[in-house]
């Protein structure tokens, strides 16, 4: 590992345990105590209000399943997180799928787990990409690359449900604003990535504007430091230009790939569970609601804001109250819950492969201080 790579490597890890360290145990327990009122919240009153759905009649509903329904199902969401390695093999060149799945799941279990735990997420990939040898350059430019593609799709998905309801005849007003919001947004990240790999000089320019804003948000925040934005712009030009040249094509069809496996999952729990009368637009447009409200960090994966905003998307459509319900609350089961169970054992497995780490390899935390 290069002096460079130490000094690239330092700065990333360096921001996100100086994001970590900056919370101190009072405001985690105000954060926790936050996200788990909201959580309480939106079970007990709002998804009952906006649904008109009883949990016990939602239980009922899932337990109509077959063994060979669950089975089904368990396979296409698996389905869905191997297509998702493929996103981070095309970002990480050198990383197999087996390893991908193992990262992923680990990162996603912490994620789901706290709430804003986005960083903590971010962390877990580093710690155990660098184990196996990866530069702590090349994981910091994966995240950032998988993490635009991401929010490329999630930014798409309105306007793409908006012309599925549109050709379908089922248009309804109500993915208009998401939709033109969607687009906005989409067009000016895309407009900004696309200047910053057009030229030196434009991403120079980008970062001077980042910066400016950035600081002036964490002196309203009053945050002590500030991270260096026109560095990171500047970095990740350099550091991607290679990487998207010769692989952009092969993460957009993993990405896609992996989305639309995951709306197969949610359209087949309402098959299962009997909601025939939604449309497949109806049930991909309240997969974009799912995918969106994901991001809201106030509960970790936006748990309960996510149910509450899916399920009553598919009841505005006409879908039947308990088992449209049952339905979000059975695909939010597998994308969610499982994932955490699953990302336990992901740990075991990382923890307990030795033959996978490199010796003498730095890890992100030597790197750190280095």
């Amino acid at each position: 590992m290069t002096d460079e790579d130490l000094t690239h490597g330092g700065d990333a890890v360096a921001a996100i345990q100086s994001e970590l360290r900056a919370k101190s145990p009072l405001r985690r327990a105000i954060e926790i105590t936050l996200s788990l009122s909201v959580v309480v919240l939106f079970f007990v009153f709002v998804i009952p209000k906006v649904t008109g759905s009883e949990y016990s009649k939602i239980w009922d509903e899932i337990q109509s399943l077959t063994v060979t329904e669950i089975l089904i199902l368990t396979a296409i969401w698996f389905s869905a997180m191997l297509a998702y390695t493929g996103v981070l093999t095309s970002t990480l060149p050198g990383l197999t799928h087996t390893k991908a799945l193992v990262v992923n799941f680990a990162g996603s279990a912490v994620s789901n787990v706290f709430p804003f735990g986005g960083a903590l997420g971010v962390g877990a990939t580093y710690a155990i990409d660098s184990s196996w040898g990866f530069r702590a350059p090349a994981i910091t430019l994966s995240i950032l690359v998988s993490g635009i593609w991401n929010i490329f799709a999630k930014l798409g998905m309105p306007l793409v449900a908006l012309v599925l309801l549109l050709v379908s005849g089922d248009a309804t007003g109500k993915l208009v604003a998401p939709a033109v919001i969607g687009v906005i947004a989409l067009g000016t990240a895309a407009t900004v990535v696309i200047l910053i790999l057009r030229s030196e000089k434009l991403a120079d320019r980008i970062g001077k504007i980042g910066q400016i804003i950035v600081g002036k948000l964490f002196r309203l925040a009053r945050r002590s430091s500030t991270p260096d934005v026109h560095k990171s712009v500047l970095d990740f030009r350099h550091q991607s230009i290679g990487l998207l040249k010769t692989q952009w094509w092969k993460i957009s069809i993993w990405a896609a790939l992996f989305y639309s496996i995951q709306f197969l999952l949610l359209f087949a729990c309402l098959r299962f569970l009997g909601v025939d009368n939604i449309t497949l637009a109806q049930a991909f447009a309240a997969f974009t609601v799912a995918r969106l409200l994901e991001t809201v960090p106030i509960t970790p994966s936006g748990v309960g804001i996510v149910e509450a905003g899916a399920a009553s998307a598919l009841v505005s459509f006409g879908g039947d109250h308990d088992a449209a319900t049952a339905a979000v609350f059975l695909f939010r089961g597998f994308i969610y819950l499982l994932e955490i169970p699953v990302g336990a054992l992901a740990w075991v497995v990382w923890a307990t492969a030795k033959s996978w780490r490199v010796q003498n390899q730095p890890t992100a935390k030597s790197a750190a201080t280095t």
